[in-house]
C-alpha cells in the first residue's frame, strides 16, 4: 500500500530523550526501585500526588462519581458538578452528595464554595442527604434553569434504602424523585416541603432502578403528542426484571414542576441483548443509568429538527467495567401504539466510551446550540485492594475533557454487505433522516447508486480543549514514517524488540519524548486494505507506545509499558497496559473498541472515481495515569495507566506482526504522519492551594448534614471505623516536597 522509505527518520533517531526523570539541573535521575507486591504497604495519603491529573474536573480530594447536575447559567457560566463523598470504610464509593464547580471554557474551574484561607478548605458541596426525600443518599439530576418559583430548579434522586443494585431484589421506596431550588445561582439548593414530585415507579412494574432523572424539551414530542411547543419532559432510567431495560417517560403535569405524568416507556430493550452481531454496539444489559435525550444535527443541538439520540449506562451486559456499557442510540420517536407515549425506533447503538469511562452526561452549550458530555472514570486497582488503596491516594475518580457530541455523517461509503450491517452507524435519506443501515443499502442499490452515507454519533474534544496547547512546555512534530513490517528488522536500527509464542513487537522511539505524564498527541495512520477482517493478519498491529521504561533498566527489572494500536482482522483499536505494577495492584486488561474503516469512494477533477479506506486519525491525551483516545470522531477510550517508573515516558512507533508474515506476498506497510506532540497542561483548578497537604482532608465518616441542608456540610465520622494507621515506608512520597 505504501512505498518502504530508506528508514532513516525513526529508525535511526538523531537524538533521543532519555527516558529518566530530569531534575531542575538537567540531569537524570533513573528510579529502578521494584514496585511494591502491595500497593497498601504504604501510608495514607502517601500516593496522593503519584497518577494526579491536573486538567480535569475532579475534588481536591475523597470520591466524584456520576457527573450530574449540569447546567449553564444565564450569564453562560457552566457549572459542573458529581456526586460526591467523603472516604469511609469499608466502602469508600458511597456517593451522598453533589459538588460543583464554575467554569467558562473548561481551562479554568472555581470551586462552588472556595477556600476561605491558605489552609481551610470548605468543599464543594452544593446539595446533601437529609430530609423526609432524601434521608440517606442524593443521587442523579438534571436542571430546569427557570423552574419552580422561576429559578434553577434541580429534580433528583432521594435514596431512602441501599444498596440498590440491579442484581439484588428491588426494595419499594427505595427511590424517589424530588426537587430542590437555588436563590443563589446554584451555590446551594432548597428542598421546599412538598412531596417527591415522583414517589416512586408505575404500578406494576418490578423495576431494577428507578433513578436519574432527565429533564428536556422537545418540541418533536410535543407535535406527537399533542402538547403545546414549551412543555417540559421527564424520564427516569430504569428496568423490568428479567424482561429488560427501560426508559420510563413523564410529562410535565403542573407549571411550578411539582407533579409529573407517567406516558410509558420511550426506550426498550430485551434482557442482555445486543443491537450488532460484530459487538460493535455492546450490550443494553437489564438496567439504564443516566440516561439522556438529545436532539442533535452536525453542529451540535437542533431541538425542531435533530437526529433523535439517546445515552444511557447499561448495567449487566458485561463480563468485565464492573458490568458496565455506556450506550447511545440512534433513530426516530414514534407515537406509541400501546400507550400515550412515544417510542425510539432503533437505527443504530453504539458505545460512547469503550474503557472505563461510565454515567456519560451532557449538558448544552445555549451560545453555540452545542451538546457538551462529560463521563466519568473510578479508580482501576485490583478489587481486591481497590478500597483500602483509596487512602493512599486520597481522592478517586476523575472526569474526561469535554466532548462534543453531534450528529455526524460519513459520505462515500461503498454500499456493500458490510455498510448493511446492524452496527453504531445507520443511513441517511436525506437531511437529518436515517434508516437501518440494511434498508438504506438495499434503497441505494434499489436506486442504482454504489454508495450510502452513513449516520452515527460524532464525538470529539471540545474546542476549548485546543487552548490546552497554549500551556504546553514544548511541543515538536515527529517525521513522517513509512515502514515495512517484513523488512523492519534487517532495515532498522535503534529499534526494541520483543517476541513471544511466535509474535513480534518492535518500539522505535520517537526522536524526542515528553518528560512528564500531561501531554497531547495528534497523529495519522494508515494500514493496508488487505489486512482488514483477514485472518491472515491475526496479531498484526500498528500505533503509538505512550510510555515505555529506560532501555538502560536492569533486565531482571519489570517495566512499564503502554501502548495504543488498531488491529485490523478483528477491526479493534486496543490500550494495552503492561505496567509494571502488575495486575495484582492495577487492573492490566487491555481496553478494546471495535472500530470499522471504511471503503470510500471519491472523484478526481478529472470525473475518475477511485476507492481507498478510511485512514486512522488520533487525539490523545495523558494527564496523570488518566488516559483517553479519540479515534475519527466515532470511537472514544478512556482508561488508567498506572506507570510506576519516573523515568517511564518514552513515545514511539509500535508495530506488531506475527512471524508468518515475514515471507508472504501480503502487503505489510504502515505510514504514519501528521504526528505533533504538546506536553503540559493547564492546572484547571489555579486557585486551589498547591501544597498537596492543604488539599487533603483527612475527615472520615458517613454525611451527616445540619438541620439546615443549605449550608455546607459537616462530618462527624460516626459509625465509620477508623482509617488504616500511617506506615513509615521507604518509598512513600513526602507531600512537602511536591509542586
Amino acid at each position: 500500500m505504501h512505498p518502504t522509505l530508506a528508514l532513516t527518520v525513526a529508525c535511526l533517531p538523531a537524538a533521543l530523550v532519555a527516558a529518566s526523570n530530569i531534575s531542575s539541573n538537567g540531569t537524570t535521575v533513573p528510579d529502578f526501585h521494584l514496585p511494591p507486591q502491595n500497593l497498601t504497604i504504604y501510608g495514607n495519603n502517601s500516593l496522593f500526588a503519584q497518577w494526579r491529573t491536573k486538567a480535569r474536573f475532579r475534588p481536591s480530594s475523597n470520591h466524584i462519581g456520576d457527573p450530574t447536575a449540569f447546567w449553564q447559567d444565564e450569564q453562560g457560566v457552566f457549572h459542573v458538578s458529581g456526586l460526591y463523598s467523603y472516604l469511609r470504610g469499608p466502602n469508600i464509593s458511597i456517593t451522598s452528595s453533589i459538588g460543583s464547580a464554575l467554569t467558562s471554557d473548561f481551562l479554568s474551574y472555581v470551586d462552588a464554595h472556595n477556600y476561605t484561607n491558605s489552609s481551610l478548605f470548605v468543599n464543594g458541596v452544593s446539595i446533601g442527604p437529609g430530609n423526609e426525600n432524601d434521608p440517606l443518599a442524593v443521587f442523579d439530576g438534571s436542571v430546569i434553569p427557570k423552574g419552580y418559583k422561576g429559578l434553577p430548579t434541580l429534580i433528583y434522586t432521594g435514596v431512602h434504602y441501599l444498596p440498590i443494585s440491579w442484581s439484588k431484589p428491588y426494595i419499594k421506596g427505595s427511590e424517589v424523585q424530588t426537587l430542590a431550588y437555588s436563590e443563589d445561582n446554584g451555590a446551594t439548593w432548597i428542598k421546599p416541603d412538598i412531596e417527591p414530585v415522583i414517589p416512586g415507579p408505575p404500578e406494576g412494574f418490578n423495576v431494577t432502578g428507578f433513578r436519574d432523572p432527565w429533564v428536556f424539551q422537545a418540541p418533536q414530542f410535543a407535535k406527537l403528542l399533542n402538547d403545546t411547543p414549551e412543555t417540559w419532559y421527564l424520564s427516569v432510567s430504569s428496568g423490568i426484571r428479567q424482561v429488560g431495560p427501560r426508559l420510563l417517560l413523564y410529562r410535565q403535569n403542573t407549571s411550578d414542576f411539582t407533579s409529573w405524568e407517567f406516558l410509558g416507556p420511550s426506550v426498550s430493550a430485551p434482557v442482555n441483548t445486543t443491537f450488532s452481531a460484530g459487538n460493535f454496539s455492546g450490550n443494553d444489559g437489564s438496567n439504564y443509568e443516566t440516561s439522556n435525550t438529545l436532539f442533535l444535527d452536525e453542529n451540535g443541538e437542533n431541538l425542531e429538527d435533530g437526529v433523535n439520540f439517546v445515552t444511557m449506562g447499561a448495567e449487566s451486559g458485561r463480563e468485565t467495567h464492573s458490568f458496565h456499557y455506556s450506550l447511545w442510540k440512534m433513530g426516530r420517536f414514534v407515537r406509541s401504539s400501546v400507550n400515550e407515549s412515544v417510542i425510539l425506533e432503533d437505527h443504530a447503538t453504539g458505545v460512547i466510551d469503550w474503557g472505563i469511562g461510565y454515567a456519560c452526561t451532557t449538558m448544552p452549550d445555549y451560545k453555540t446550540n452545542r451538546r457538551l458530555a462529560f463521563c466519568w472514570s473510578n479508580d482501576d486497582f485490583n478489587s481486591t485492594i481497590s478500597e483500602q488503596v483509596g487512602y493512599r491516594i486520597g481522592s478517586s475518580g476523575v472526569y474526561s475533557i469535554p466532548r462534543e457530541v453531534y450528529y455526524k455523517e460519513i459520505p462515500g461509503v461503498v454500499a456493500d454487505d458490510l455498510a448493511a450491517e446492524n452496527g453504531y452507524w445507520s443511513v441517511a435519506t436525506e437531511y437529518l433522516n436515517t434508516t437501518l443501515a440494511k434498508d438504506g443499502v438495499a434503497l441505494a442499490k434499489a436506486n442504482g447508486n454504489d454508495t450510502v452515507i452513513l449516520a452515527t454519533l460524532g464525538c470529539k474534544p471540545a474546542r476549548e480543549i485546543l487552548g490546552f496547547r497554549k500551556h504546553a512546555n514544548q511541543s515538536w512534530t515527529e517525521s513522517d514514517f513509512d515502514v515495512d513490517v517484513k523488512s523492519i528488522k534487517s532495515n532498522c536500527s535503534g529499534v526494541e524488540f520483543t517476541e513471544e509464542e511466535g509474535v513480534t513487537r518492535a518500539f522505535i522511539p520517537f526522536q524526542q519524548s515528553p518528560h512528564s505524564r500531561h501531554w497531547e498527541l495528534q497523529a495519522t495512520v494508515d494500514i493496508p486494505e488487505s489486512s482488514l477482517r483477514n485472518e491472515e493478519y491475526e496479531d498484526f498491529a500498528a500505533g503509538f507506545t505512550l510510555l515505555h521504561s529506560s532501555a538502560s533498566a536492569p533486565s531482571n527489572y519489570s517495566v512499564d509499558d503502554a501502548a495504543m494500536l488498531y488491529r485490523p482482522s478483528n477491526e479493534t483499536f486496543m490500550i494495552t497496559r503492561e505496567v509494571a505494577l502488575g495486575r495484582d495492584n492495577v487492573n492490566t486488561d487491555p481496553e478494546m473498541g471495535k472500530l470499522r474503516l471504511w471503503n470510500i469512494s471519491s472523484t478526481n477533477t478529472e470525473g475518475k472515481q477511485s476507492y481507498a479506506i478510511q485512514s486512522l486519525n488520533i487525539r490523545a491525551f495523558m494527564d496523570g495515569s488518566f488516559f483517553e483516545v479519540y479515534v475519527n470522531d466515532v470511537l472514544t477510550i478512556s482508561t488508567h495507566l498506572y506507570y510506576w517508573y519516573k523515568d517511564s515516558t518514552r513515545m514511539g512507533f509500535y508495530l506488531q506482526f506475527p512471524d508468518t508474515l515475514a515471507n508472504s506476498t501480503l502487503d505489510t506497510g504502515v505510514k504514519f504522519s501528521n504526528i505533533s506532540v504538546w506536553e503540559g497542561v493547564p492546572n484547571v483548578f489555579p486557585k486551589r492551594p498547591t501544597k498537596p497537604a492543604e488539599l487533603i482532608d483527612n475527615g472520615v465518616g458517613f454525611v451527616q448534614p445540619p438541620n439546615n441542608p443549605n449550608v455546607p456540610l459537616t462530618y462527624d465520622g460516626v459509625g465509620a471505623p477508623p482509617l488504616p494507621p500511617a506506615e513509615n515506608l521507604p518509598y512513600g512520597i513526602d507531600l512537602s516536597t511536591v509542586e
